[in-house]
């Protein structure tokens, strides 16, 4: 489990709670609020807001001066010195705060893109697999469960996956993996594939528009940007 999928069962048991009472969409809905509601307020809780609206005032004053010299470029030096100078000090004192605020919505954005991004196919529907390099053999068996990818070449298996949850590619383990780990596991490391690819089918949460716009991120994203932009507005987070 990588650092990113620590709140992961915290997720999921809120999310089958919901379950029992919402649609797939309105729950992301939810989600969407919540993940903007979050941000902003651990933004606003954060971040030093007294200073960084000091320092908008210093930039926009700076801005000011500038934009009213008159004079030769050379006398200029010290107001575009100002102009700088004013914005990489709000810059610092926003950058922090920004940072440590989006973290648990990555986390939410990793969990909701396992669990919403993809479904395992119905019992007798073997997906399309496909391996890197080609000239493997793959056998999908959901006569168990959960279901089991085998990989092999002549007669030899190198790899079984089981399909704990559902993921469309499993690789060997980037370095990267201490962050958000595959919940379905790796490749061995001295196997002779790099990756195996799963064509899983894609739930559509709108009954209307091209399959791109009918995913999770479409309703997630756009919902998500709202409810933080009326927070920005509303709550005067600098």
């Amino acid at each position: 489990m990588g650092l990113f999928d620590l709140p992961a069962p915290l997720f999921t048991f809120i999310d089958n709670v919901m379950a029992s009472v919402l649609p797939a969409t309105l729950r992301l809905v939810v989600w969407a609020v919540v993940g903007a509601v979050g941000t902003m307020l651990l933004y606003k809780v954060l971040s030093p807001q007294a200073r960084i609206g000091r320092a908008k005032k210093d930039a926009k004053a700076a801005r000011r001066r500038l934009n009213e010299f008159d004079g030769d470029f050379a006398d200029a030096g010290p107001l575009i010195r100002d102009q700088f100078v004013s914005a990489f000090r709000q810059l610092g004192l926003v950058v922090p705060g920004t940072i440590i605020a989006i973290l648990p919505l990555l986390c939410l954005l990793v969990w909701a893109e396992t669990w919403y991004g993809a479904n395992l196919p119905e019992p007798g529907q073997a997906p399309t697999i496909t391996t890197q390099p080609t000239g493997f053999d793959t056998s999908w068996d959901d006569a168990q469960q959960p279901t089991h990818l085998r990989v092999g070449r002549d007669g030899n298996n190198i790899a079984d996956i089981v399909m704990r949850a559902p993921v469309g590619i499993v690789t060997k383990k980037p370095w990267w993996h201490w962050l958000a780990a595959n919940p379905i596991g790796y490749l061995p490391d001295n196997a002779p594939l790099q990756q195996v690819r799963i064509e899983l089918p894609e739930p559509h949460y709108l009954p209307f528009g091209p399959g791109w716009m009918r995913s999770w991120l479409a309703i997630f994203i756009p919902i998500m940007f709202v409810i933080s932009l009326i927070l920005y507005k509303w709550l005067r987070i600098e």
